[in-house]
């Protein structure tokens, strides 16, 4: 992301922060009329699909547990490519995350808005096929280089990561809907591979370009109650 994008976000999250900070007494037990549900969809993934190869769609469902602590479940499809220094794979798989968030601002109680943090722990079963990978060799000068390529054939395999997180939610005036923010740092825990090759490309988790990847979250959800 460029500088203007990473000042943006800033932007948002003081604004969320600046206007959610509002003094409420934290209770150890909730009431019925602090208990709060949300379901919501993403929206940036399948407006970004429009110029990516990428196609992603997930929602996901809440439920405040205890104080600032909200349980959260999350559920998504992704089909997605791989084409780069001669690799071409593809990808595709359902993902699914689960893990809390912690509302660090005041005003949760009674709108259920705030700027929260969270952690999740997320898998993805799929189906994986190396249309194109490059066979190396050594030619007669003694250096490595790229002989060939093959391919393989469609296989399930799966992976699993850690995700941490930072976020906002945004009341749309006085209606049960909210506009949701989350930028999301992932790390990977493990994977199941074809033929000993790396994982390329993870629904859910994205391009592996190492142990480590980045999303965001842009979003809408609804409050049940």
């Amino acid at each position: 992301m460029n500088r203007k994008t990473y000042l943006l976000l800033i932007s948002l999250f003081l604004g969320v922060f600046s206007y959610s900070q509002q003094p409420t007494i934290d209770s150890t037990f909730i009431s019925p009329k602090q208990r709060q549900m949300f379901v919501g969809v993403d929206l940036f993934n399948p407006i970004a699909s429009f110029f990516s190869d990428k196609k992603n769609i997930s929602g996901y469902i809440s439920y405040k547990i205890k104080n600032r602590w909200v349980a959260v479940g999350e559920l998504g499809y992704e089909k997605n490519i791989y084409k780069y220094n001669d690799w071409d794979v593809s990808a595709k798989g359902v993902f699914a995350e689960f893990g809390v968030n912690y509302i660090l601002t005041n005003n949760y109680e009674n709108t259920g808005e705030g700027f929260f943090i969270g952690a999740r722990l997320a898998f993805s079963p799929y189906k994986q096929t190396i249309n194109q990978y490059p066979v190396k060799g050594v030619n007669s000068d003694g250096q490595t280089q790229i002989i060939s390529s093959s391919s393989l054939p469609e296989k399930n395999v799966s992976s699993g990561w850690f995700e941490g997180l930072v976020g906002a939610k945004v009341q749309l005036g006085q209606s049960p809907f909210y506009l949701d923010f989350m930028i999301r740092p992932k790390f990977l825990i493990f994977s199941k591979k074809q033929e000993g090759i790396d994982n390329l490309v993870i629904p859910g988790y994205g391009k592996n370009k190492g142990n480590a990847n980045i999303s965001l979250f842009w979003g809408v959800s609804y409050r049940i109650f």
